[in-house]
C-alpha cells in the first residue's frame, strides 16, 4: 500500500492485489478501481463532486500509455497463465487537485508490489502460490527429483518499472482587470496560472484546468485540458511543459526511493 498526501490536504491511498488465472488466455490484466472516502470534517463547502468513473479512466489510460510497466513482466505460463493487478485507490481527503494524488499514489503502490514465489505444473499448467513458510519440496531424494521434473518454481520478483508517469495540473484563472498587468498582442490581459489549486482555487477557476503528466525523460506523457478558458498559446504550453518536466524530476526519486 502506498499513500501519498499533498501538501495543500488531499490525500489518497492505493493498494495493489495480485491473483493469478489459468486458460488458454495467456493474457496479463491490470484493474483500478476508485472510492470516495471522505470524513466530511471539512468546515466550509465541499468541492464539486468527484466522477469516480472518469478518474478511473484517466488512470488506466496514463499508466498504459506510460510505459511504467511492461505487461509482459506479468505472464507466468506463455498461453496459459499470468497475474492480474488490481489496484484500489481510496480519497481519503478530497481538498483539491485529487487527480494528481490519486495517480501519484497508484504509481507508488505499483512500485511497492511483489509478485511471490509461485510453483507450475509443466503438465496442466496450473500454478500454485507457494507460502513464505514453505520450504523446498520434501521426500526423499528421487521424489524430489520427480517432483521437480512435474513442478517448475518462479522466485518471487518486483516490477521492473518504466519512467514514473508524474502529473501536475493547473487551474487558469482570469486576470484581474483592476491589476497593471500588461496586456497581450490581441489586446487581452493575460490569465493567471495556479499550480496544485486547492478546491476552493478550482471553483474560482470555473472548471479551467490543465493537467500534463510528464516523465524524467522530458516526454509528455498526457495532455488533458478541460474548460473554454483553456484556451493557451504555444509559448504558453511550452512553459507549462518546462514546468512539469521538472515536477517530474523532483517528484520520481520520492516514489521509487527504496528500489
Amino acid at each position: 500500500a502506498a499513500f501519498y498526501n499533498y501538501p495543500h490536504g488531499s490525500n489518497a491511498r492505493a493498494a495493489t492485489e495480485n491473483d493469478n488465472g489459468n486458460g488458454n488466455h495467456g493474457g496479463h490484466g491490470q484493474n483500478y478501481n476508485c472510492n470516495n472516502n471522505e470524513d466530511g470534517t471539512r468546515n466550509y463547502d465541499a468541492p464539486h463532486p468527484l466522477d469516480i468513473k472518469q478518474l478511473e479512466s484517466w488512470i488506466r489510460r496514463t499508466l498504459r500509455s506510460s510505459r511504467y510497466i511492461d505487461p509482459t513482466e506479468l505472464g507466468i505460463e506463455p498461453g496459459k497463465s499470468a497475474w492480474r493487478v488490481r489496484i484500489s485507490i481510496h480519497v481519503v481527503n478530497h481538498d483539491g487537485n485529487v487527480w494528481d494524488a490519486a495517480l501519484l499514489s497508484a504509481c507508488a503502490a505499483l512500485a511497492d508490489l511483489k509478485l511471490p514465489v509461485v510453483e507450475v505444473n509443466r503438465k496442466d499448467g496450473n500454478v500454485r502460490i507457494v507460502d513464505g513458510a514453505e520450504g523446498g519440496i520434501g521426500g526423499d531424494d528421487n521424489g524430489v527429483e520427480a517432483e521437480k521434473k512435474k513442478v517448475q518454481r518462479r522466485e518471487g520478483r518486483s516490477l521492473t518499472l518504466g519512467p514514473v508517469p508524474v502529473p501536475l495540473t493547473i487551474a487558469i484563472l482570469p486576470s484581474n482587470n483592476n491589476s497593471n498587468d500588461k496586456a497581450n498582442k490581441n489586446g487581452k490581459s493575460n490569465p493567471i496560472f495556479l499550480v496544485d489549486p486547492t478546491h476552493l482555487e478550482e471553483d474560482v477557476a470555473c472548471g479551467n484546468f490543465v493537467t500534463l503528466v510528464c516523465n524524467t525523460d522530458d516526454e509528455i506523457v498526457d495532455f488533458n485540458k478541460k474548460g473554454s478558458g483553456s484556451r493557451l498559446s504555444l509559448n504558453r504550453i511550452s512553459a507549462l511543459a518546462s514546468m512539469g518536466f521538472g515536477r517530474a524530476k523532483e517528484l520520481e526519486p520520492l516514489i521509487v526511493k527504496d528500489r
